[in-house]
C-alpha cells in the first residue's frame, strides 16, 4: 500500500495514551482513522438519503402490522442449509 508522510499536531496527553497502547503510532492512527472515515461516510450517506422514503411510494407499509406482514413474507422464502 502506498503511504504518504504527514506532519500533524496532536495533544500531548493523547500521544502519551497512544504510546502506552502501541509501539507503532502510525499504524495505530491509520486504523483509528479508517474506522472514523467509515463511520463518517455512513453518517453522510444516511443524511443524504433522508426523505428518500415516502409513504406514497409504499402504501403497503403504512402500519406496524403491514411491516410485520412484509417481514414474515420475506423470511418465509429463506431456506436453511441442510447438514
Amino acid at each position: 500500500m502506498k503511504t504518504v508522510k504527514l506532519s500533524i499536531t496532536l495533544p500531548k496527553d493523547l500521544v502519551d495514551q497512544m504510546k502506552n497502547l502501541t509501539t507503532n503510532i502510525s499504524s495505530f492512527i491509520a486504523a483509528g482513522m479508517r474506522e472514523y472515515v467509515s463511520r463518517e461516510q455512513s453518517r453522510r450517506a444516511i443524511k443524504e438519503s433522508a426523505g428518500a422514503w415516502s409513504d406514497e411510494n409504499h402504501p403497503e407499509l403504512q402500519t406496524v402490522v403491514d411491516v410485520e406482514k412484509y417481514v414474515r413474507e420475506v423470511r418465509s422464502t429463506w431456506r436453511r442449509a441442510e447438514h
